[in-house]
């Protein structure tokens, strides 16, 4: 009540003095503030301007050449726009979108994922242990900000011959940044 009476007082100088273009930002900022106490009191932003996934595989897993790797362990999906099955995410609306996403290998294998969106590779990260004689586990991870438009699809693929990638420890998520 108290900042009302303090902005009541405030217009009242101001059109008392003339001064209609602070007059006006003065409605302006009042109408924002209600509009903001409207979202808060029915309980936050509205749902459908939140887009976030995280999601990992639950077994250990061979991939073939350009497949499509699937994350059917999702801890979160707001938005749902992510699709455990196919391991697809599917922009809502356009905008800039993070993706980031993490690998581990067994020794004596490789893992090449790459971030494909629309089919085209985007982002990368690779390891390759199957020619060495070294026996230690191999991880890679890389995040990457690319422009989607609404309806485009984002996955992580095997981009360079065949993968391995461990249980828990191969991770993919996402998120649109505006």
């Amino acid at each position: 009540m108290r900042n009302f009476i303090i902005i009541g007082s405030i217009l009242a100088f101001h059109i008392v003095s003339g001064n209609m273009t602070f007059l006006k930002y003065l409605k302006t900022q009042a109408s924002n503030m209600e509009k903001g106490l409207d979202l808060v009191i029915k309980g936050g932003l509205p749902s459908n301007n939140i887009v976030a996934f995280s999601a990992y595989q639950s077994a250990a897993k061979s991939y073939k050449e350009h497949e499509t790797w699937i994350f059917d362990t999702v801890l979160v999906n707001d938005g749902n726009s992510y699709e455990k099955t196919t391991g697809i995410f599917t922009a809502p609306s356009d905008g800039t979108y993070g993706f980031t996403w993490s690998t581990l290998t067994d020794p004596n294998k490789m893992a090449h994922p790459y971030l494909r969106v629309n089919g085209q590779y985007k982002g990368f990260t690779g390891f390759n242990n199957a020619a060495t004689s070294q026996t230690f586990w191999s991880s890679g991870s890389n995040t990457v900000l690319v422009r989607l438009k609404k309806g485009d699809k984002v996955n992580i693929a095997s981009g360079y011959k065949a993968a391995f990638a461990r249980e828990r420890l191969t991770s993919f998520s996402g998120w649109k940044m505006h």
